[in-house]
């Protein structure tokens, strides 16, 4: 396996573990991402105006954050582990479908640096927005592409 393929399976560690550290965020800032989040909504502001944060996180309009983020990254786990299987047995078809999961890992991650989040959620944003970026790049080496094209 070129070091390319193997930096690559690296990476998307990488991008797993940013994303653990993201859920677990999410779970331990709870009421900040719940108020960050009302910032945008008239309804959640007059909510927390009136019954503060305790009113709003009982309310039916906020969405749930934690579960969502739960099985988001318990998919994504699951998809980065499938894919890269494929990947290192050297299927050609995995390189494209991981370029798009960046691709789309790079939207998530943007969305999270102009969202009004705390500040560590913006640092985990770019960081993650960043490994994928790099995660292009790695995989679209010419030894990449040598060992996937001999495969």
């Amino acid at each position: 396996m070129p070091g390319s393929i193997a930096l690559a399976l690296r990476t998307l560690l990488a991008l797993v573990v940013v994303s653990g550290v993201a859920v677990l965020l999410t779970w331990l800032q709870h009421d900040e991402v719940i108020r960050a989040w009302a910032e945008g909504n008239s309804s959640a502001q007059e909510i927390l105006s009136s019954g503060g944060i305790a009113a709003l996180r009982d309310s039916t309009i906020v969405p749930k954050f934690v579960p969502l983020a739960l099985v988001s990254f318990i998919v994504f786990v699951v998809l980065v582990v499938v894919l890269g299987a494929f990947l290192a047995d050297g299927h050609q078809w995995s390189r494209l479908v991981l370029t798009a999961l960046a691709g789309f890992g790079v939207l998530v991650a943007s969305l999270g640096l102009n969202h009004g989040l705390p500040l560590v959620f913006v640092i985990v944003s770019a960081l993650f927005l960043l490994l994928c970026l790099a995660l292009v790049v790695v995989l679209w080496r010419r030894d990449a592409s040598a060992y996937l094209r001999a495969r």
